[in-house]
């Protein structure tokens, strides 16, 4: 019997089970459920073509609001799950080459000179747990869901680095509705992103005054008790106005440090390690215009 585009995604997301982390399967089923699900569900294999693809990425990108990264992922998904099917029932194989999604220059918002130091000033001054959070962010550079990850053990002030070897995520739960997400605690995805930071002079003061056992967390000073980054978001919503700043997320702090570095003449090569990235090039584009 002819199957349908149904059952060849679940069969296809099992086959990626065995490959892929657990993040990254939950992002190909939400791709799956809300993209592709209502348009395809129906169809069988036979009956996808050249055509209908266009049609389908025509009508996504009249839409303004899909992010870039949304519709590569809509493509790469789609593809894979007709490739899996193309070899393993020799249906249809369909070339996605006619499908280019242009690169939109991504948007990045930084903090203003002066906003940078009085919530800097701030951040020594009215000493939370958030406060740590914020300053690694803006002095390293460090992503929300590594800093909500660290533990003590993962700060050497012998050696004087920041060693970040997981970051934490709320993600689909995909075997059940309840709960509907979950946090995970992982290694990070890319191999670049397990790094070793340089901890700058002021918050080797910070850490020393603070410390606790290894197998604390930073935020939290507990084992068994740590701050999300959707609760870390929130709190950084208001704390930030106490600072003085109507309106920031918590990623702008990244994006400072890293437009910081670039007008101090920092290299991209060193920048680029200290970030994260899995190569200068995407240093280069997003950060130096």
């Amino acid at each position: 019997k002819t199957k349908k585009f149904k059952e060849i995604s679940n069969e296809w997301i099992e086959l990626k089970k065995l490959s892929v982390k657990y993040p990254t399967i939950a992002k190909y089923r939400v791709v799956i459920d809300t993209q592709l699900a209502h348009q395809f569900n129906d169809y069988t294999m036979e009956q996808f073509n050249e055509d209908i693809i266009i049609a389908y990425f025509n009508k996504l990108s009249t839409k303004e609001n899909y992010a870039n990264s949304t519709l590569l992922s809509i493509r790469y998904v789609l593809r894979a799950i007709i490739n899996y099917s193309h070899q393993k029932y020799k249906t249809n194989n369909c070339s996605f080459e006619l499908i280019k999604i242009a690169k939109k220059q991504r948007q990045i918002n930084t903090l203003s000179n002066s906003q940078k130091i009085n919530l800097s000033n701030y951040c020594f001054n009215n000493f939370q747990p958030i406060s740590i959070a914020v300053a690694i962010s803006l002095y390293t550079g460090l992503r929300i869901g590594e800093i909500c990850a660290l533990k003590w053990e993962d700060i050497s002030l012998k050696e004087n680095y920041i060693y970040v070897n997981k970051t934490m995520q709320r993600i689909k739960n995909i075997y059940s509705d309840n709960p509907k997400t979950i946090i995970i605690e992982d290694s990070p995805k890319s191999s670049t992103s397990n790094r070793k930071i340089p901890i700058p002079a002021n918050l080797i003061t910070l850490f020393k005054q603070f410390r606790q056992n290894d197998d604390c967390y930073l935020l939290t000073g507990r084992s068994d008790k740590f701050v999300e980054p959707r609760s870390l978001e929130r709190k950084f919503r208001k704390y930030i106005k106490n600072a003085g700043i109507e309106k920031a997320n918590f990623h702008m702090l990244r994006h400072t440090f890293a437009t910081m570095c670039i007008e101090g003449g920092f290299e991209i090569k060193c920048l680029s390690e200290i970030l994260g990235h899995s190569g200068s090039q995407i240093t280069l584009d997003r950060y130096v215009h």
